[in-house]
């Protein structure tokens, strides 16, 4: 039993799928009848590969048609590479391949290998994520400073009304010391007073007496020292 013949299309998707593309669609050109094409995918890329067989060699002008359908379709997709067989690799101008960002690649029947990458339009779709990234960090950014914003309003206000509450018990304070020095003040004179008073509370029943001796007596006696030692003894 004769083993089947892989197609280019098998040969070239199996390349892609190691780099993480998968097929998406294969076919005829249905701008052109002699190029198969093969889009592959990795997710957020599409490349388009237009496969050239060997009868494609034989007609005159058929390479520079190819060449002009690939540039058409570089404003279509991601990247945009041309396959030819590998026996006619010298028959493409490789420069000129890389010049214009076509990728190249050849292949025969024991596999494919790419000779140039395509250029992918990186450049657009990166402008594009950036500018939309830009615009959700700026989001973000206006968000945290409105945000930062409210949560020092919130600062500045507690701030205020600590101050206030400050202020009340300095003023407590203040009055509380001026409370404890007048108390203290009376306490010192207080102090001071009392030997005073003692004497003054001493003296007083004696004076009282002598008044009372010396109103009871006659004029004469008055102020006689005798009187006044008698009336100590009672």
């Amino acid at each position: 039993m004769l083993r089947r013949r892989p197609k280019p299309e098998d040969i070239i998707s199996a390349l892609y799928e190691e780099e993480g593309f998968y097929e998406i669609e294969r076919g005829e050109d249905p701008d052109s009848g002699y190029v198969n094409r093969l889009i592959l995918s990795d997710g957020r890329r599409e490349i388009i590969v237009n496969i050239l067989d060997e009868d494609i060699f034989a007609i005159r002008g058929a390479i520079q048609d190819a060449l002009l359908q690939a540039e058409k379709l570089k404003g279509k997709f991601d990247g945009v590479a041309i396959a030819i067989p590998r026996k006619y690799q010298r028959a493409v101008d490789e420069d000129v391949m890389a010049l214009h960002g076509f990728g190249l690649i050849i292949y025969d029947n024991l596999g494919a290998e790419e000779i140039i990458p395509p250029r992918i339009r990186e450049s657009i779709r990166s402008k594009k994520e950036e500018e939309r990234e830009l615009d959700r960090s700026r989001s973000v950014r206006e968000e945290e400073i409105i945000q930062l914003r409210r949560d020092f309003s919130r600062v500045l206000k507690a701030l205020e009304e600590i101050e206030v509450r400050l202020d009340r018990l300095e003023k407590e304070q203040n009055k509380l010391i001026k409370r404890i020095n007048d108390v203290e003040n009376k306490l010192r004179e207080l102090s001071k007073a009392e030997p005073r008073i003692r004497e003054e509370i001493k003296a007083t029943p004696k004076t009282i007496s002598r008044v009372k001796v010396e109103e009871g007596l006659p004029s004469y006696l008055v102020d006689n020292p005798w009187i006044e030692i008698l009336s100590r003894r009672e």
